[in-house]
């Protein structure tokens, strides 16, 4: 009885303290996004919004090109985000895939702009965010 009691214990602290860490590191994930949104000037932000606005534009745009097929796998609830980008892919016509390289392109053009814009303490907190980012879409691959 001893000896169940200290595993339940054990088993128990240890979900204790994974479930702190994991909340710690929501925090300071957006504590680190807060003080790098804070350190910028206003014309990098116009950059940052100029590039949301892009982004919603070209999906907007593509959306507007598919085909009834196309839109029923996007409007898919049973698929995820990955699964609708699967299944779309094949279905693309040239005229998409060009539209979509050729957004791809814009949008790596403005990131490259407001990369350059970035001083040295910026740019790190920026690689941290995008590290973390990084880091962040493994956890959810791997839970799968």
């Amino acid at each position: 009885m001893k000896n169940i009691l200290a595993y339940a214990m054990i088993l128990f602290l240890g979900i204790l303290t994974v479930s702190a860490q994991s909340e710690d590191d929501g925090l300071d994930r957006r504590e680190l996004r807060k003080e790098f949104n804070e350190s910028l000037s206003e014309d990098q932000k116009t950059q940052l919004e100029y590039q949301r606005q892009l982004h919603t534009e070209h999906r907007k745009a593509l959306k507007a090109t598919y085909t009834e097929e196309q839109l029923a796998i996007v409007q898919n609830d049973d698929l995820s985000r990955k699964g609708k980008h699967k299944a779309l892919k094949p279905t693309l016509s040239d005229e998409q895939k060009e539209m979509k390289k050729s957004h791809k392109e814009a949008m790596k053009s403005e990131k490259g702009k407001f990369e350059a814009s970035l001083n040295e303490e910026q740019l790190k907190k920026y690689a941290e965010i995008k590290e973390q980012k990084r880091k962040r879409g493994s956890k959810h691959k791997t839970r799968k």
